[in-house]
């Protein structure tokens, strides 16, 4: 219990930062990112929705969880560089971009890969991770079910704690991509004691509530 407090206090710090981090690794550019944000955003008073837009592009919405901090610029870096337009932020924080289908699927299946590249990281890793096995909604990735050497994954020593933090963050924005409304994205972590084969925890990210 005492590892997924310290897991949901990590996620939630980074939640937070993301968009600083993201805004970083742009630094050397500042001036010229400022300019380009001030003619590509504007404030929005309605709250917007993901969907299709009369140019025959593709809305999505960065919630404003992950706006917290201001940085639209930092935030919409990486679907910006995809090729995404029109970035707006909208009253209630979150933001707006219009994007082509054609650069949203890329931007989906590069998620996509790198989390097939992780899950295979685990599985090749089991004989030397707390991590013995590992499923997963291929669909959503919204819920894992994660068989643990429980003792060894609860060890203060044990780094595997990260190895679900990446997932969680990756699913997120895999989600937000494919256009999942801000109050349905979350990842549910069913954690199973590999020698009885019960959940002995179960975590759902990012509001860190128990399941029902």
């Amino acid at each position: 219990m005492k590892k997924t407090w310290v897991l949901v206090l990590i996620i939630a710090f980074l939640m937070v930062g993301c968009s600083s981090n993201n805004g970083e690794k742009n630094t050397n550019t500042g001036a010229k990112n400022n300019a380009e944000t001030s003619n590509n955003t504007a404030t929005s008073k309605n709250t917007e929705t993901s969907g299709a837009t009369e140019k025959g592009e593709v809305s999505i919405v960065f919630p404003a969880s992950l706006n917290e901090n201001g940085d639209v610029a930092g935030m919409t870096a990486e679907v910006k560089e995809a090729g995404a337009t029109n970035i707006v932020e909208n009253s209630n924080g979150s933001v707006t971009v219009a994007i082509s289908q054609e650069n949203l699927d890329k931007l989906l299946e590069k998620y996509k890969s790198e989390l097939s590249t992780m899950i295979e990281g685990i599985h090749s890793n089991a004989n030397t991770s707390s991590i013995k096995d590992l499923t997963y909604d291929e669909e959503t990735f919204q819920e894992y079910s994660l068989t643990v050497d429980k003792a060894a994954y609860e060890s203060e020593e044990s780094l595997d704690g990260l190895v679900v933090f990446g997932l969680a963050m990756q699913s997120m924005m895999y989600q937000v991509y494919s256009g999942v409304a801000e109050a349905d994205i979350k990842v549910t972590f069913n954690f199973i004691d590999a020698s009885t084969g019960e959940v002995f925890e179960t975590t759902v990210l990012p509001e860190a509530t128990p399941a029902q």
